[in-house]
């Protein structure tokens, strides 16, 4: 291997402010705030500068390339890896030709927000020339506006107040009681349903949850905690119930000894998700073979894998063209069974709980 000099570099950084970090990108200082806005279509800004300067003789640092290295410890740290754009920097034209800019208009619970990005630098890596801003005037003008600027987060009101230049926290968060649970305790309650997607009662804490910590005690501690100390109502719901369908299941525990072989959790409209199913038709297990369901789909529930590291080589679902055609009565039977199917060629399969042909 063998290394020549490309050249010298400045690195140019502004207090308390980022650096642009497109690898091999000269790293332009950028002043980021994050702005209260009212609900409205579009944004737009004007931008006033009330100074500059220029230097020469200045070429701006490329931004690096961050890699995982091995420290004299044995620890795995991110280190610097230099990268140059020669395409960039052999280009006679300002970087990065915009002074200032507006991106990722959205929101913070019920605050819209946007960002506001001002570049105070501008460089010409040929000329190896900046010019420099220390002042401007932002003027932010909003299209169809509604509403006032400063919206109501509840207890996101000190988080928010501390990153929007232009919110006034009135203090309540999630960590400081502020004398509210000492006079109004919250509530507390499962919602196990989220019918239409929407919480039964309004709450001011929601905590979602998988399924397995519905009823676990900690959770319940922590939501008692919230209403009690922070006089918050507090909603605890599961991440099943979210965009889906919550389905029943029933749990079967095998008894040594026992003739029985089922085993494990049986879910609803899915089947058995957690040991092995029957072979089928074979009545040799094969790894690749049988398993737990997978993979399911139906329009309600949507996709559905428990082991996402095992790949989806088949899908189960609901055809309820074909459920509608197969009749079983008595049921549940005792003696016989009766099946009745609305087609003429219709051929019935019957397989004992073992994996034997009857």
């Amino acid at each position: 291997m063998f290394s020549t000099v490309i050249d010298t570099f400045n690195r140019v950084q502004v207090t308390g402010h980022t650096r642009m970090d497109s690898v091999g990108y000269p790293e332009i200082p950028i002043i980021s705030y994050l702005v209260a806005i009212p609900t409205c279509d579009s944004v737009i800004m004007n931008i006033e500068l009330f100074d500059s300067i220029k230097y020469s003789n200045v070429n701006i640092y490329s931004a690096p390339e961050l890699i995982p290295d091995t420290t004299a410890e044995g620890n795995i740290a991110l280190i610097e890896q230099f990268a140059y754009n020669c395409t960039v920097y052999e280009t006679d034209a300002w970087f990065p030709g915009t002074v200032a800019e507006t991106i990722d208009k959205g929101a913070i619970r019920a605050q819209d927000v946007i960002r506001v990005l001002f570049y105070p630098i501008q460089f010409n890596p040929v000329k190896k020339e900046i010019w420099a801003y220390s002042q401007a005037k932002v003027t932010l003008t909003f299209m169809n506006a509604s509403g006032s600027i400063q919206k109501n987060v509840g207890i996101f009101n000190e988080v928010v107040g501390n990153t929007l230049i232009n919110y006034n926290s009135n203090g309540l968060n999630a960590s400081v009681s502020c004398g509210a649970g000492l006079t109004d305790t919250g509530f507390v309650y499962r919602d196990s349903l989220l019918v239409g997607q929407k919480i039964g009662n309004k709450c001011d804490y929601l905590i979602v949850t998988p399924d397995e910590f519905f009823y676990n005690e900690d959770i319940l501690n922590l939501a008692i905690h919230r209403s009690g100390f922070n006089g918050f109502d507090v909603a605890i719901i599961t991440t099943s119930t979210i965009n889906g369908s919550l389905l029943r299941y029933i749990d079967l525990n095998y008894i040594e000894g026992s003739y029985w072989i089922l085993e494990g959790r049986i879910v609803e409209r899915i089947g058995n998700t957690t040991v092995y199913m029957l072979p089928e038709p074979v009545y040799v297990i094969d790894i690749y073979k049988g398993g737990p369901f997978r993979c399911y789909y139906d329009d309600s529930f949507g996709p559905y894998n428990p082991t996402p590291t095992i790949p989806c080589d088949y899908t189960t679902n609901i055809n309820s063209e074909l459920s509608m055609s197969l009749r079983v009565f008595p049921n549940p039977l005792n003696d016989f069974m009766t099946v009745a199917c609305s087609e003429s060629n219709c051929l019935t399969v019957i397989y004992g709980t073992r994996g034997l042909l009857r």
